[in-house]
Formats: C-alpha cells, sequence, structure tokens
C-alpha cells in the first residue's frame, strides 16, 4: 500500500511538472515607419460621411489549421484541479451567490458593424468605457466608478448615455490600413502610461499587416487623436526560423497583452488561401516605441509554433504590474491535447529573448464541439477549437502571489470532463503560478452543465482576477432550448479550489440567430473581462449575445464586489497625545466579513485608495493602513472641545461602497502643553528653513527637532528651548535635507513627558539633489548630494569612460574636486551610494584664460 502511494506521488509529480524542449531564441529588433497622428474629430468627420452610405452584412471566415492532436497520457480526466472541494467541479445546477451585475448596456451591434461575427472586446479608463467589434469602435465616457446601478435588461437606453466618439472601424486605421478592410480588433487601456493601445490586422490578400493604434491620453474625445503604426509579419527577419516558408501569406487571429516593457502580439500563419497553416509566430512590440511617434520596434519569433507541435494560437499576456521586467505567450500545443505552451520573454523593452517552451499538463481537454441553440431550424453556432482565449497576469493584493489566468471552451460530458462524446461545451479555465522560475498549475475548473438532456453549453469565455483575488469568468451561452445569451460567473478568493460560484445571465435573448443558414454560425471568436484601473476591484466584460432575429450584439457588463467589511465600534477611543492645540488618537479598527464582505486597498498608483472619514468640526483622518482585510489602523486627530460627544466613522473602499460605525471621543484628558499656530517649511537653496509658532506653552521645556532618515527612521537633527509660557515663533534651518524630507517636533514638557506635532512634508526643488557648481568649472567644483549617499564614491568620468578622480565621502555632504590639472571638456560627475544607487551630472571643465 505505502508503494502504491509513492508510485501515486510520482504519477501526480510528473502530471503538473514543467520541462523545456527547446532552446531560447534571441531577436532581432526591426525598426520600421513612424506613426501618424489623427484627431478624433477628423476621424469623426469621416465616419460621418461614411456611415451615409448602406452597410451590407459581411462574413468574416475563420481560417481552419486542421490541427489533429493526440491525447496526453500524463493527463486526468477531471473537471476540476486539485480534486478538492466540489469533485463536479462547476455545475450550472449550482445556487450559491455569484458576484453582483451593477450595470448592463448594449454597446454595438450588428446594423452598426455590418460584420459578422463581431469579435467582441472592451475595456475601461479611468474616465471611459471602449467597445470595439468588426467595423465599429466606441467610446462612452463614465462619470465615477460610483455611478448607481443600472438596468439588467437585455434591451433599453445605454445606462451611461451616447457614446461620446463613435467611429467606423476602416476610417479608424485607414492611414495605415493600406486600403484592405480591418478585422480581429483588440482594444486595451493601460493603467500604466494612461493610454489606450487597439490592435488588429487588415485583410490583404497576400502579406498583410497588423496595425496598432495608441491614443494621447486616457480620454477619447473630439479634442484628442490617436498615433497609427503598422508591421508586416512577413517582412521581419527572425532567427532560427524566417518567414520564407509563408512570404506573401496571412496573418490571422491576432493576440494582444500589453505590460509595462511591450505589446505581446500572436498569430496563426497561413498561406494566402488560408488552406495550409504554417505555425504560430510570437510578436514583440518594444512599447516605447509606439507611446510617442516612432518609429515601430519590432521583434518577431517566426514558426515558434509549428503546423504540428509547439504553441498554438499564442495568447499575448496582459499585465498591469509597473515593476514587470518579463512578459509571456501561452497556448494549447498544436499537437498534443491536455498540454500548456509558455514563452518567457526576457529584455522585451530592448532585445527580446524567447525562452524554450515550458509545457504544462492540465486535466483532459478535446475540441469542443458546435453549440446547439434554440431554433428552428436548430441552427449551431461555431465553436471554434480548443485554442486560448485572453490571458493575463494579476498580483494577489492579499496574498501578494502574481498569476496566470487563461481559459478556453472545450467538449466535456455530465460530469465536466474533457470527452469528445461528451455532448455539451464547457469552459475550463487555469491558475497559473511560480511564473518566472517553473510554472506550475495552482488550479483549474470547468463552468459546465450537468443536464442529463438539452445540457446548456458555456463558449468563447474569458477570465480575470482582481487585486483582491476574486475572480469573473464571461462568456457566451446557449442551449438546444435556449437562445444565445452573455453570462458571467464569480469565483472568491476564499471558494475551493478549482471552483466557481453559480452563473448569472446578464441578457434576456428571446430569438434565434441564423444569418448564414447553415450551421455552424459564425459567432464569438473574442471576448474579453477586465479590472477596472480606478480600483483594481471592479470588473467588466464584454460578450456577445443575440440581440433580436439574427442580429448580435456586444454587451458591456459590470460587477461590484462585496461591500466593505461590517466594522466594530471603537467605542470610547483613548485620550492619546497632543498635537498643534489638538489631541492625537491611534485606532485599530477592526471589522466582521460576511458574504465575502472585506476592506480593501489597491496601494499606490491608483485613482481611488480605500479611505476613512468622521463626522464632527476640526476632526481629520491621517495615517491610514491597511492591515487586512478586516483590520485597519489611522490616526484621528480631534480638538479637545469635541470632548465626550459621540462621532461616525464612514469607511470607503475604491469601489465606493462604503460602511459606518460610531466611536466617542474622551473626556478628562490632561491640558495641552503647547497650542500651535502653524508650522510650516521650505526649500531655501539646498536647505531646509522650517518655521513654527505658538499662541502659548503653559507646560514646555523645549522642542527636538525631527526627521525621517534614508531608512525611514526618526532621527533629531536639532534642539531649541521653549520661548517661555506665552510662546512665540521659531526658526531652524536643516543644512543637509533629503530629496524628500519628513519633519515632525517633539514637545518635552517641563515634567519630561512629551508629545508630537503633525508631520510636515518638504520636497526638494531638484528631486535628484545632486548639485554641481560652478558649471562650467575653472578651478574647483563643488559637488552636494543627499544623506543616503554618505559612504558612497564620487568619481569625476571623462569623455572617454575613464574615471580620473575617484574619493569615498564619510562624514559631508559634499565633496570639493580640483579641477585644474584636467584637460578642458565634458565630464560626467556620479555619486555611488553604499547600496549602488547612483546619480549623475554633466559639467563643462574650462582651463584658466592664458595671461595675456
Amino acid at each position: 500500500m505505502k508503494r502504491n502511494f509513492f508510485l501515486t506521488g510520482l504519477f501526480f509529480s510528473f502530471l503538473f511538472s514543467t520541462c523545456l524542449v527547446a532552446a531560447q531564441t534571441i531577436g532581432i529588433p526591426t525598426t520600421g515607419a513612424k506613426g501618424i497622428k489623427v484627431s478624433v474629430a477628423e476621424l469623426e468627420r469621416l465616419t460621418a460621411a461614411v456611415d451615409r452610405l448602406p452597410k451590407p452584412i459581411r462574413v468574416r471566415k475563420e481560417f481552419e489549421s486542421h490541427r489533429r492532436p493526440v491525447s496526453n497520457p500524463s493527463a486526468l480526466a477531471v473537471a476540476s484541479w486539485p480534486m478538492t472541494g466540489n469533485p463536479q467541479g462547476n455545475r450550472a445546477d449550482q445556487v450559491t451567490a455569484s458576484q453582483a451585475i451593477h450595470s448592463n448596456f448594449l454597446g454595438i451591434n450588428i446594423s452598426e458593424s455590418g460584420f459578422i461575427p463581431p469579435d467582441s472586446n472592451g475595456d475601461v479608463s479611468t474616465t471611459q468605457v471602449g467597445i470595439t467589434s468588426n467595423g465599429r469602435i466606441k467610446f462612452y465616457n463614465r462619470n465615477t466608478v460610483c455611478q448607481a446601478a443600472q438596468t439588467t435588461a437585455s434591451t433599453g437606453t445605454t445606462p451611461l448615455g451616447s457614446p461620446v466618439v463613435d467611429l467606423d472601424m476602416n476610417v479608424f486605421f485607414n492611414s495605415v490600413r493600406n486600403g484592405s478592410g480591418i478585422s480581429d480588433t483588440h482594444i486595451r487601456f493601460d493603467r500604466l502610461t494612461g493610454k489606450w493601445f487597439v490592435v488588429a490586422i487588415n485583410v490583404a490578400g497576400t502579406s498583410n499587416r497588423c496595425v496598432i493604434a495608441v491614443s494621447s491620453g486616457p480620454t477619447v474625445a473630439s479634442a484628442a487623436s490617436f498615433t497609427f503604426f503598422f508591421f508586416v509579419f512577413d517582412a521581419i527577419s527572425s532567427p532560427p526560423a524566417s518567414p520564407v516558408g509563408y512570404i506573401g501569406g496571412f496573418f490571422d487571429y491576432p493576440t494582444l497583452g500589453i505590460d509595462a516593457n511591450a505589446l505581446y502580439i500572436g498569430g496563426n500563419m497561413f498561406n494566402a488561401a488560408g488552406t495550409t497553416y504554417f505555425g504560430a509566430t510570437l510578436f514583440v512590440v518594444r512599447k516605447s516605441s509606439i507611446t510617442g511617434g516612432g518609429p515601430i520596434v519590432t521583434t518577431a519569433f517566426h514558426l515558434i509554433g509549428t503546423g504540428t507541435t509547439g504553441i498554438y494560437t499564442g495568447q499575448g499576456v496582459d499585465n498591469d504590474n509597473p515593476s514587470a521586467t518579463e512578459g509571456y505567450f501561452v497556448g494549447v500545443d498544436a499537437g498534443i491535447f491536455s498540454q500548456l505552451d509558455i514563452h518567457r520573454i526576457t529584455t522585451p523593452g530592448a532585445t527580446p529573448v524567447a525562452s524554450a517552451v515550458i509545457t504544462l499538463t492540465v486535466p483532459t481537454t478535446v475540441f469542443p464541439q458546435p453549440q446547439p441553440q434554440n431554433g428552428n431550424p436548430p441552427r449551431t453556432l461555431d465553436g471554434l477549437d480548443d485554442r486560448l482565449f485572453a490571458a493575463m497576469i494579476r498580483k494577489n493584493k492579499i496574498t501578494g502571489t502574481s498569476s496566470l489566468w487563461t481559459t478556453h471552451n472545450i467538449e466535456v460530458n455530465s460530469s465536466g470532463v474533457g470527452s469528445g462524446s461528451g455532448n455539451r461545451n464547457g469552459s475550463r479555465w487555469y491558475q497559473v503560478d511560480n511564473l518566472a522560475t517553473t510554472p506550475t498549475l495552482t488550479q483549474s475548473g470547468t463552468l459546465f452543465d450537468n443536464a442529463a438532456s438539452n445540457p446548456r453549453g458555456f463558449w468563447i469565455p474569458s477570465i480575470a482576477s482582481s487585486g483582491q483575488g476574486h475572480s469573473v469568468l464571461g462568456f457566451s451561452t446557449a442551449a438546444s432550448d435556449q437562445f444565445a445569451d452573455c453570462g458571467i460567473a464569480g469565483r472568491y478568493r476564499t471558494d475551493a479550489t478549482g471552483t466557481f460560484q453559480a452563473f448569472a445571465l446578464a441578457t434576456a435573448s428571446t430569438t434565434h440567430y441564423d444569418q448564414a443558414g447553415s450551421s455552424p454560425e459564425r459567432w464569438g471568436d473574442f471576448s474579453q473581462v477586465v479590472i477596472d484601473p480606478a480600483d483594481d476591484m471592479t470588473m467588466w466584460t464584454f460578450q456577445e449575445f443575440c440581440n433580436g432575429t439574427d442580429n448580435w450584439g456586444v454587451r458591456a457588463i459590470q460587477l461590484k464586489a462585496p461591500p466593505p467589511a461590517a466594522p466594530v465600534s471603537p467605542g470610547t477611543i483613548s485620550c492619546g497625545n497632543s498635537s498643534g492645540g489638538n489631541r492625537v488618537t491611534s485606532i485599530t479598527l477592526n471589522g466582521t466579513s460576511s458574504s465575502n464582505a472585506e476592506f480593501f486597498d489597491p496601494g499606490a498608483g491608483y485613482a481611488n485608495r480605500l479611505s476613512v472619514s468622521s463626522t464632527g468640526a476640526g476632526i481629520s483622518i491621517s495615517n491610514l493602513v491597511f492591515t487586512s482585510v478586516t483590520q485597519l489602523k489611522f490616526d484621528v486627530t480631534w480638538p479637545t472641545g469635541l470632548a465626550g460627544t459621540t462621532q461616525t466613522l464612514t469607511i470607503t473602499n475604491p469601489d465606493c461602497q462604503a460602511v459606518t460605525t460610531t466611536y466617542t471621543l474622551p473626556t478628562g484628558c490632561s491640558p495641552v502643553p503647547v497650542y500651535y499656530i502653524s508650522f510650516t517649511g521650505r526649500d531655501i537653496g539646498r536647505r531646509v528653513q522650517l518655521n513654527w509658532v505658538t499662541a502659548s506653552e503653559p507646560g514646555n521645556a523645549y522642542f527636538e527637532i525631527e526627521r525621517k532618515n534614508s531608512n525611514g527612521e526618526w532621527v533629531v537633527i536639532g534642539t531649541m528651548n521653549s520661548k517661555g509660557v506665552n510662546g512665540g515663533n521659531y526658526v531652524f534651518i536643516d543644512e543637509n535635507p533629503l530629496a524628500m524630507n519628513f519633519y515632525r517636533l517633539k514637545q518635552y514638557d517641563i515634567d519630561r513627558n512629551f508629545t508630537y506635532s503633525t508631520i510636515l512634508v518638504v520636497q526638494m526643488k531638484d528631486p535628484d539633489r545632486l548639485i554641481i557648481y560652478p558649471n562650467p568649472a575653472k578651478e574647483q567644483l563643488n559637488v552636494e548630494f543627499p544623506e543616503n549617499y554618505r559612504g558612497g564614491i564620487v568619481r569625476l568620468i571623462n569623455a572617454s569612460g575613464g574615471s580620473v578622480f575617484s574619493a569615498r565621502v564619510n562624514t559631508l555632504n559634499k565633496q570639493i574636486i580640483d579641477v585644474s590639472l584636467f584637460a578642458s571638456g565634458t565630464y560626467i560627475v556620479e555619486i555611488e551610494s553604499a547600496r549602488g544607487e547612483r546619480l549623475q551630472k554633466t559639467v563643462i571643465v574650462q582651463k584658466r584664460d592664458p595671461m595675456p
């Protein structure tokens, strides 16, 4: 028995292990054309002219790869992994609540687009909702993230009003589409640059283009603009394979991911007729090359997946981490079911290097079946194949773990297990961790219907996970007795692994879809779930549904997280310490989590943060710290005149959902020893002058002036004696400030008790704080630098890169360099700290004028 358990352990270890099957590839960055800037007003003018013409319905054919993958003998026949919690996976008959749909509106429909299928896509910025389909792109204003809940009906007026910008897609890309139509559009808002990115292909018969648009900012309006770029896929060389095999072919089904360094665009390569699939190519577009005017810099990894092996439909992975140094592509394998293929891209912002393929075995997968729908005749809808749809990396701010999330549709049986005789489509999702080392499958699950007859199918899915660690799956859904709708299913961070909550419909279609008059009808191709960049907790999804007889619509659906945790009243708080004539009390506020109600803060870089406010004139909240989902810490500064009163605290999560509790200010607190009128500071040129004024000092002995050092520790930088009971004006000069300075006064009573003032922040006008003078220098060069560079090395470097002067500085923030012996020319002054941080500035050395 022990031996069998050991062998089982080896099997599972092999099942979810990864392996490398080829060497890494160093890319060849290729410089293309500069961007073409076009105003939105001009695009609107041209669209108005085009919209006066009739729009015949055009069907966009999806090229077929005709893959014949073999089964993976290591894959487990299970609906979810690990096999804990619900062994049936995510059945559609579950009844637990999911995350609530908050607003839900129709974005684009077939009459506006004129194309089949829509290729539904969308995203949100801090100010707008952007929606794309084949043939159309729209932007709606979102006044705040706190908008009121809207109707979930499938018809009715758009809750956010009419679009502020509504453009024809061919007009939009006209400057770079080379006379051919536009298809397969993706849109992303990049939180890090505050810009919209739109990517598509033109449908030229040979050597078609990938086209890219970059907005001038987060708000698209008539006064804004886009800059347009393109690259021709077979004009970009790459080792070890070149595009020779499919020069003049067709680049199909582009994908899109964006991170701090690059755009990641995968694609499938066909011959011009679309009859031969050559393999997958991965493109890395240097982000910095297109956020300005260009020229665009693109690196291609051609045929990194072939027609029979390696990655298929490589999804560029989206990642909003500003510290990201590596990018990723993920896809299924061209020749093996139940296997994900990952390529890690290092140095993506310079010369990208693609890793060898990293393979990851997952539970059993097969191709999806054409999706049945209600109707007479009973047309089916296109299920595509087992390709992955969108992929994203997101950091769970609660656990600190960054994970890759992706999903696809497969045929499953009534137990949710991938099977070619399963008679229904399910949406399989994956969470992959340890990306920078050896990627592992943390969990996976399947949303499916276990009904014996007329099972509902879930297909064309996408998934995203928020900063709270909650996830949402968006999809289309239909059955032989159900019309084609779109819906969502939510997963909370604390749910059992491999499971989702029950699904919810976002639309209520009452009509059949039969555009082509034959099965399968074209449907889908894309969908998208995104995280709101304002708060890192609200989710949005953009999905296709049947919006009327033989019509499709793209629905924009917003989902709200649960509210904040229910706070427990702190009761009567303590007297705390005196500060500036008030008292300051530190509070630890606990909350109770029910139905996943939590406090949350996304951290720096987000427009909306966790906040706490209080009633009571003169009361303020400071130093708020998010310690856990059920605990906050902060300081309450309160006037002594409010002693004994009961006040209300309001705790507001970043998505503007709020809860309240009460607290009582204490009585009997000791008198304040110092009554402050003001405490100010200013940069006076390499020094900081602090001023404070007191109205009276009945119990004061002296002040210590404290400043935070570079390690964040408070240190004493000076003292001043009290001016007496009647107070007065004080002036203190900080001779060696940092770039950013935090000051406070520590006031000692005559009985040696002490209190603190409020904290004062003074930022120096020169944030680098490396100051050199005179410049040009003839004899003596003065170098001044921040305190945290003490113990470092000052160097003077000539134009050839050689160091002509070097000295370690230990006691002062200043170094004097005798430059009279050095040749005239341009030099670099460099200061390197003990921790390896460096500051540099250029100085010109001029020899003294010769004697007449």
